[in-house]
């Protein structure tokens, strides 16, 4: 049983890093090329999402889902959260955001696929935001962290991840400048004396 993983796909090397039995049984490799492979039990599939639904079946059936709507649910957050491209990263945090404010998982009640492997493909977006965005972000930034600390211990480091600080206190308003002092009374009413005659003696 083996597993080769593209070096950009840090979703499916956290999925991996996540399953404790998935460390110890496969065989982890680098694809010589950029598609994920996964040979197990005489299938053998490929793509992140095929490999990550075919190691669910094996080690935890309920990462995929519990019902049918849910492991529907699931391929597609998986499927979405695979686009790349920038303008589609910033659409996509948006909908996460949207969909997570009365959620705390993606999918169902508890940790899934679709959270693990979105989590691996949106890491690098989150970590390069700035507090202020994440703070805008506030449903997205909240799940991301609690995703980073449900994960067993190691796995953002097996996976080439960092942990990332996430701060869901509102950012603090920037300073405005200081007006100009208003100048001193006395001196205000001398500039305002200046220039005006004195009344002639009778």
């Amino acid at each position: 049983m083996s597993v080769s993983i593209a070096s950009s796909d840090a979703a499916l090397k956290l999925l991996v890093a996540s399953i404790p039995r998935a460390r110890e049984e496969l065989s982890v490799a680098a694809a010589a090329d950029q598609l994920s492979r996964l040979d197990l039990d005489g299938q053998r599939v490929e793509g992140t999402n095929s490999v990550a639904q075919l190691l669910a079946a094996k080690y935890d059936g309920a990462l995929a889902g519990v019902s049918d709507a849910d492991k529907a649910e699931v391929s597609q957050w998986m499927t979405m959260s695979a686009r790349h491209g920038p303008s589609e990263r910033q659409v996509f945090a948006q909908t996460i955001n949207g969909h997570l404010a009365k959620r705390t998982f993606l999918v169902g009640d508890r940790l899934s696929l679709a959270d693990i492997v979105t989590f691996g493909n949106v890491h690098a977006y989150v970590d390069s935001l700035t507090g202020q965005k994440r703070f805008a972000l506030c449903h997205l930034s909240r799940w991301f962290d609690l995703v980073q600390h449900s994960l067993p211990a190691g796995a953002l480091a097996a996976a080439g991840l960092g942990l990332v600080a996430i701060d869901l206190n509102a950012p603090a308003a920037p300073k405005k400048k200081a007006a100009d002092a208003p100048k001193d009374a006395g001196a205000a009413a001398g500039e305002q004396g200046k220039g005006e005659k004195e009344p002639k003696k009778k």
